[in-house]
């Protein structure tokens, strides 16, 4: 600012001149000149009193003050790096912990679902493990026919009309009675079919095993041979003299008394399915 009105003074001043010579030739008033050659004078006088703004700009009050940052003692730097290093090693232990206990709550989780999943497998298989020896005495099922019924525990019994399909498919046809008898072990994980006649048909309720019914069925087949079947599934309307087709899986041989007064072999077999033979 100071620096525009030195400027607009010397402007003034120079004009004021040109205009008084050209009034002193042309012999007009001076009066005017004089007026504009002492305002440019007193313009001039102004801007060069007022001080200059750079030199404000410049002072001291006017720079920023920047606080030094504290400095920290070697033994202080070191306590420090500590506690960071202990806070960072309970982090990683409480996150290592809370994995792990996931992982055991999954793990946990897993084996309660095969425990689970295992008991409906096994549910009947073991309920006809306790029931078979009531009807046929000292007879047990063996660790190979378990297995066998496990693997296959749809079909024991076979319901759905798929699942009868399947225990239908797996039928060794070549395996006879005269097998069975010879030596029963290599077939007890075999899946077996008899057609005969019904001699005898018994059922019960189940107690919630199998479809809520269990059966026991004695069949002779055309050449005299005596099969008898516990089943955990009722037989319908399947009757004494009746000619069914039985499927199952064999258990052991059983002797028996006869109403003739001799003794009876039979095959006992664990059931499938039963169904009548046109």
């Amino acid at each position: 600012m100071n620096a525009f009105f030195a400027l607009i003074g010397v402007l003034a001043i120079l004009v004021a001149i040109v205009y008084l010579i050209v009034n002193a030739i042309r012999k007009k008033p001076l009066k005017i000149p004089l007026y504009v050659l002492l305002g440019g004078f007193v313009s001039f006088i102004i801007g060069l009193s007022i001080p200059s703004s750079t030199s404000n700009s410049a002072s001291p009050s006017a720079q920023p003050v920047t606080a030094s940052a504290p400095t920290n003692t070697p033994e202080e730097d070191k306590t420090k790096k500590e506690a960071e290093e202990k806070a960072a090693a309970e982090a990683k232990a409480k996150a290592e912990a809370e994995a792990k206990a996931k992982e055991e709550a999954k793990a946990k989780a897993e084996a309660e679902a095969k425990k689970k999943a295992e008991e409906v497998k096994s549910r009947n298989v073991d309920y006809a493990a306790l029931a078979i020896p009531n009807f046929a005495e000292g007879l047990e099922i063996q660790e190979s026919t378990r297995q066998f019924v496990v693997a296959n525990y749809k079909l024991f019994p076979a319901g759905p009309e798929a699942d009868i399909k399947t225990a239908l498919s797996k039928v060794d046809e070549k395996i006879k009675y005269g097998h069975l008898e010879k030596n029963i072990t290599p077939y007890l994980n075999k899946m077996v079919a008899v057609t005969g006649n019904v001699v005898n048909v018994e059922e019960a309720p189940s107690e919630g095993v199998g479809t809520g019914t269990v059966a026991l069925v004695h069949v002779i087949d055309n050449d005299f041979n005596s099969f008898r079947m516990f089943i955990m599934k009722s037989t319908g309307d399947i009757l004494k003299g009746d000619k069914v087709k039985i499927v199952g899986v064999p258990v052991g041989q059983e002797s028996f008394a006869n109403v003739s007064g001799g003794t009876t072999r039979s095959i006992f077999l664990l059931g499938s399915h039963i169904n009548k033979v046109q």
